[in-house]
Parts: structure tokens; sequence; C-alpha cells
């Protein structure tokens, strides 16, 4: 039995056409296959490509993150010796910051009794002044009296030259009472003169005394709580309110319109109409 078709030259038979399509098909699905597996195994390369890749990265960041640890380690370690470094210095610290205060607790304590010593000495000092207060108070006033007498010991010598000069010149030419008259009256003038400077040292004195116990008389200075330029500036807002005030009551109350009128302009020249018309 023999196939009618171009391929009968090639198959003898239909079954062999039948079994040659089918060894085709398989072969087809064999390459089919073959392919899907090959890039099945290019795609299991790829990704133990990326597999090996990711794994190397991690490797590199545990490396980092070891060396990172690594680090934190040795820094903890420099803080932890810091640490016992500070701890150790401590003690030192205190222990000068206590030698400081004894230190420093000494010389306090020195201080007073420096001070104590210093108000003893002037205590004691104090005492002798005050024993010898009443001595040296004596030898000012002796000295004073001393001065004193020395100025006065001038005049009284001075006065007593005149007499013994006036006494020579009377045994000697004899002159008559009106020639001994100005020896009188030098004699005289001298006193007079120092009555004189004694009342006006009292005067002084007393004077002194007077102004050192007379009271003092204290001039009463007035401050004005309101200067003038704000009497003046309430001055004025007073009449302003005072002004708007009448217009309010006299339009508003009395005269029966409305209040917020009296602040429109429209109404003062209806009145300032009203009142020219009416002249």
């Amino acid at each position: 039995m023999s196939v009618n078709n171009s391929n009968h030259e090639q198959y003898s038979s239909r079954e062999d056409y039948k079994r040659a399509k089918g060894e085709e098909l398989q072969r087809k699905k064999d390459a089919d296959k073959q392919a899907k597996d090959e890039a099945t195994q290019i795609k299991d390369a790829d990704k133990q490509a990326k597999d090996e890749a990711r794994q190397i990265r991690d490797a590199e960041k545990q490396a980092k993150d070891e060396a990172r640890q690594i680090k934190d380690a040795d820094k903890q370690a420099k803080d932890e010796a810091r640490q016992i470094k500070d701890a150790e210095k401590r003690p030192k610290d205190e222990a000068r910051q206590i030698e400081d205060a004894e230190k420093r607790a000494k010389d306090e304590a020195r201080q007073i009794k420096d001070a104590e010593k210093q108000a003893k000495d002037e205590a004691q000092q104090t005492k002798v002044v005050e024993k010898q207060a009443p001595t040296k108070i004596v030898e000012i006033l002796a000295k004073n009296v001393a001065g004193r007498l020395k100025g006065l010991k001038k005049p009284t010598l001075r006065i007593a030259r005149k007499t013994q000069d006036a006494g020579q010149q009377a045994k000697t030419k004899q002159p008559r009472q009106k020639s001994e008259a100005p020896g009188v009256k030098e004699t005289k003038i001298n006193p007079t003169r120092e009555a004189q400077r004694s009342k006006e040292s009292n005067t002084t004195n007393s004077a002194g005394k007077n102004a050192e116990t007379a009271p003092v008389s204290y001039q009463r200075i007035r401050i004005r709580l309101i200067p003038i330029w704000l009497r003046l500036v309430l001055l004025v807002v007073m009449a302003i309110f005072c002004v708007t005030a009448g217009a309010v009551v006299g339009y508003g109350l009395l005269g029966g319109g409305k209040v917020a009128e009296v602040f429109q302009e429209s109404t003062w020249t209806h009145i300032i109409d009203l009142v020219q018309k009416g002249k």
C-alpha cells in the first residue's frame, strides 16, 4: 500500500512517515528541553554567581563589622583605662583639696590670731594713750600758756623800756608835767589795745560757739508733681472732652436725636445752615 504525497519516494509507507514525524517531534522536544535545561543551567550559574558575590559582600561586611567591633573594643578598653586613671587621680585630687582646706584653715586661724594680737596691741596702745592723755593735755596747755606768756612779755618789756627811757629823760631834762603827759598816754594806750584785742578774741570765740550751737535753717523746696506743659495739655484735653460731652448731652439726650449723629459732619453743616438762614 503506497502513500500518495511528495514524500512517497522517501517513505515507503504511512507508518514510516508517522515514525519519522514522531522522531522529528521527539528530536525537537529534546532540543527544546536541552535548550531549557541549558537556560536553567545558565540561570543557576548566574544565581550561583550572585550568591557567591552576595557571600563575598557578606564576608566583607562581616570583616568590617569585626574590625569595627575590634575598634570599639579597643576604644572601650581605652575608656576603661582612662576611667581607672581618673579614679586613681580623684583620690589624689581629693587629698590635695583636703590639704588645701587644712592649709586655708590654718591660714585663717593664723589671721584670726594676728587680728586678736593686733586688737590686744591696739587695746594696750589705747590704754597707754588714755594714761598719757592727761599728761599730754597738761603739756599742750603748758606750751600754750608759755606761748601766751611770751606774747605778753614783749609788750610789757616794751612798756618797761619806755618807762625807763622816760624816767631817764625826766631826770636829765626835768620836763614839765605837759611833757610827761605823752609818756603817760603811751602807757595807757597799750593796755587799752590789749583789752580791745582780748574783747575781739572773746567776741570771735562767742560767735564761733553760737554758730556751732545755732540750728541750721533749712529752706523748703517745692517740687511740682505735674509740670506746667502737662497741665496745659490736660487743660486742652479736658476742654475738648467737656465740649463733646455737652454736645452729646444736648443733641442726644435733651434734643431727642441720635448720639452717633453728633460725630457726623452733616449734622454740623445742617446746624450751620440753619443758623445762617435764621440770620
